[in-house]
């Protein structure tokens, strides 16, 4: 057993909260105790998603492509045994289990109120003990081709995917997580080992705990059943990304059966960066388009009292290797509303936002930090993203406290309308069509 014994106690004396941490074969593990709390969870995330189609296997000095949807397709695989599905076993420890995979991370957990080891030790061996078959990779084929179409078949993830892979013309990230039925047909249980070997290996892994522990016993446990695995000491594979263009693509048109036309705009950013200054601005974007369209902007009132919509939803997410911004509604006239988010995004670039409601967004935020560690999921997503960048959710709240009017301004940077697509759905026919790409 490989366990580092400077555990690290990170602390937030106003808030009262920590996380012990520790590195066990070369694992990192998190604990956050939560005293009172019935409830114990624990998630294991690895740096693998979707976007990871193309990398060079350990050992080996040629790439490989393997097809689209495959780290979509082995998080499913992995909960099934010689002796049987995982799902069950854990619902038989009384454990309520879930996994999913995203662009850059797929992710495994459980929540319980009793047998809390049991369930770890069988965590564990849903992620390390992999078991595929030609017939199991071939049923689950057909079970993922049902999952592709009734996604396909969903105005509101049709929706982002067309937006996407309009932004984006080369990185992967414009390609759906599940992968398409073409390329899910050319998955083997060759591949699959494959990657899973490379890629689901403790140097890529993270563990999250939090419950009522004491912090030193439950890193014992996990330090037990972690080395039984008897892990080997590896590394990630080496990622291959294409260059992507600053160009964006064509805006997008298309009908599906929608009560009320829908619409998303996005941007391309191409400022990209790294590490805590990524952190910053992807938490000042965000900031900016909730003081831009939030439920208490002018705009959202002003739009709401035209009938256009009742409600705008946006995001902005930021990676070393891609960003981008969406705003969308459902609205009744989606060409107005498109006119109207533009004009405001120029309005503030001139005259810019009011401080007091910068100041006054920047208190609610603090407050939902606060109230951030009773949503253990949550945290530990957070906890485990930020510490592959040497930060951690207690720096993310200094972060939110460092954050000034100068530095949100500057996220209108990223709103260039020479790097935006549309996408409009309307339910003009009765079934649905392919896209139509806007000149």
């Amino acid at each position: 057993m490989q366990l580092d014994r400077q555990r690290t106690i990170l602390r937030d004396e106003l808030l009262k909260e920590e996380i012990h941490g520790a590195v066990i074969d070369g694992i990192k593990v998190f604990v956050l105790p939560k005293k009172g709390f019935r409830r114990k969870y624990a998630e294991i995330s690895f740096e693998y998603g979707s976007n990871d189609n193309t990398f060079i296997p350990n050992g080996s000095g040629e790439p490989v492509n393997v097809p689209a949807g495959i780290a979509h397709f082995l998080e499913h695989k992995m909960f099934e045994k010689p002796w049987g599905e995982a799902f069950s076993a854990f619902a038989g420890l009384g454990a309520s289990a879930n996994a999913y995979t995203a662009n850059n991370y797929t992710s495994y957990l459980f929540w319980t109120l009793e047998n809390f080891p049991k369930a770890l030790d069988l965590l564990m061996e849903v992620v390390f003990s992999p078991y595929f078959t030609d017939e199991s990779v071939e049923r689950e084929k057909r079970i993922i081709t049902q999952e592709i179409r009734m996604y396909q078949d969903q105005p509101g993830s049709r929706l982002l995917r067309e937006t996407l892979s309009s932004l984006f013309l080369k990185h992967p990230v414009r390609l759906d997580i599940a992968g398409t039925e073409s390329s899910i047909q050319q998955v083997t249980k060759e591949l699959l080992y494959l990657c899973h070997t490379n890629f689901y290996c403790s140097a890529n892994a993270s563990l999250f705990i939090a419950g009522d522990f004491d912090p030193e016993q439950v890193l014992d446990l996990a330090a037990g059943i972690i080395t039984r695995r008897g892990l080997k000491p590896c590394k990630p594979p080496f990622r291959i990304r294409p260059e992507e263009p600053h160009d964006v693509g064509e805006s997008v048109r298309l009908t599906m059966p929608v009560p009320t036309p829908l619409l998303q705009i996005g941007w391309k950013d191409v400022s990209l960066k790294q590490g805590r200054e990524l952190i910053m601005h992807e938490t000042s974007v965000n900031m900016l388009l909730e003081l831009m369209f939030g439920g208490s902007s002018s705009f959202f009132s002003k739009v709401q009292e035209e009938g256009l919509t009742d409600r705008i939803s946006f995001s902005y997410e930021a990676w070393p290797d891609y960003a981008f911004a969406v705003v969308g509604a459902e609205t009744t006239d989606p060409d107005r509303l498109m006119g109207m988010v533009f004009d405001e995004i120029e309005r503030v670039k001139s005259t810019g936002v009011d401080p007091n409601d910068f100041e006054r967004l920047k208190r609610t935020m603090l407050g939902r930090f606060i109230t951030l560690f009773d949503s253990f999921d949550t945290v530990g997503q957070l906890q485990m993203r930020l510490s592959d960048i040497g930060e951690d959710v207690f720096s993310y709240g200094t972060m939110l406290k460092e954050l000034d009017l100068d530095s949100v301004m500057a996220g209108l940077a990223c709103f260039s309308p020479e790097r935006s697509v549309t996408t409009v759905i309307t339910g003009d026919g009765k079934h649905q069509n392919g896209p139509q790409r806007l000149e």
